[in-house]
């Protein structure tokens, strides 16, 4: 997570998020930045110069000469640098159209390179996403609460904590591209016509309109995708690049997710730990079941959590089960109707089989 209350002046002119408030602030930004100054007032005299910097290049100036642009760069730079002194000279007003000049010089030069150096989201996603600043948004998540950033589509991404997105701000293109560093919940604004995608270092999760977790962070062992609604495809972020049109990948449905690991880098489907009930809405809170054949209940938790559940029909379509069913996870309900009747069950990839020798 980016520290600010150890950033140099130089650290703040290379940072996304302070250049959007000083440059384009937003309520957001400003919210944010105006907080942090008031519980970080050491670190004032360092935002006042970074700021003045970066204004600096929005300016009007006028020609200089070389001696004048390298004593104004000098004198800038000293003043940067002095931040043991109690007080630091102010420059006059009549200099400061020609320390303006200046600035752009040294700044405008230093700040070419370090866009195209750093503003894609990665040394992979090289050529996939524009270096236009103009057209194309940075957020980073410097807090230690999730962050929620709206689309211009209507979608929206709660990034969290030390995560960054990158994405168009208008969507224009055939699709929907983001880039994602860290770990975000993406709630998707459906348009089968704009298919949306979520380009991560090696994995890219494509859907038309659904919610689900890319977990992505720097240095992790694997890539994770979880999803909670919907259906969304995911493949390796090199078939994109390559333009495969039949890119290999896997398909996920709710309670699904996928991990691809470095070690192998392949792809490792399997149900969540604690799957959810993707409809709730008619759902009752309690459900009481009095002498009812197995399978009809087993269907039942199928449609509830969009999860397949294998059983014999023919073998479990004497078992009657009475119970009353609450607020119990998915897999506390199955070890007590398998108690029931005498079975087990087993979860294979992103499969429940039930095992029993029926009923007489």
């Amino acid at each position: 997570m980016f520290n600010y209350a150890y950033y140099t002046v130089e650290e703040f002119l290379k940072d996304d998020w302070f250049r959007e408030w000083v440059l384009t602030p937003t309520p957001q930004t400003d919210a944010f930045w105006n907080e942090w100054v008031r519980l970080h007032p050491e670190q004032q005299a360092t935002i006042d110069q970074a700021r003045a910097l970066l204004r600096a290049l929005e300016m009007p100036h006028q020609p200089v000469s070389n001696t004048e642009r390298d004593e104004a760069i000098r004198e800038t730079w000293a003043r940067i640098r002095q931040k043991q002194e109690p007080s630091v000279r102010t420059i006059p007003l009549w200099n400061w159209s020609r320390m303006a000049a200046a600035v752009f010089v040294l700044v405008g030069l230093a700040w070419a390179v370090f866009i195209y150096q750093n503003r894609t989201p990665s040394r992979v996603l090289l050529g996939l996403v524009s270096t236009q600043s103009q057209d194309q948004i940075t957020v980073t998540n410097p807090t230690l609460q999730p962050l929620v950033v709206p689309l211009p589509d209507g979608s929206r991404v709660t990034l969290s904590p030390a995560a960054s997105l990158h994405y168009a701000r208008l969507f224009t293109d055939p699709e929907r591209r983001t880039f994602l560093k860290g770990e975000a919940f993406f709630e998707v604004a459906r348009n089968p016509a704009r298919p949306f995608l979520v380009i991560t270092e090696k994995l890219v999760t494509r859907v038309l309109g659904t919610s689900f977790w890319v977990k992505a962070e720097a240095g992790m062992p694997e890539s994770r995708v979880i999803v909670k609604t919907g259906k969304v495809s995911v493949f390796r972020t090199r078939d994109l690049e390559q333009k495969q049109a039949k890119p290999e990948g896997v398909v996920l449905t709710p309670n699904q997710q996928v991990a691809l690991t470095k070690a192998d880098n392949r792809f490792a489907k399997s149900l969540v730990a604690q799957p959810v009930p993707i409809k709730t809405a008619d759902q009752p809170a309690e459900i009481s079941y009095a002498e009812t054949p197995a399978p009809q209940i087993f269907q039942a938790l199928s449609q509830t959590y969009g999860i397949d559940i294998l059983y014999d029909d023919e073998l479990l379509k004497h078992c009657q089960i009475t119970a009353t069913l609450a607020d119990e996870s998915l897999f506390e309900k199955l070890d007590l109707l398998c108690r029931s009747i005498h079975a087990t069950y087993e979860v294979i990839d992103t499969q429940i089989v039930i095992y029993s020798k029926g009923c007489k």
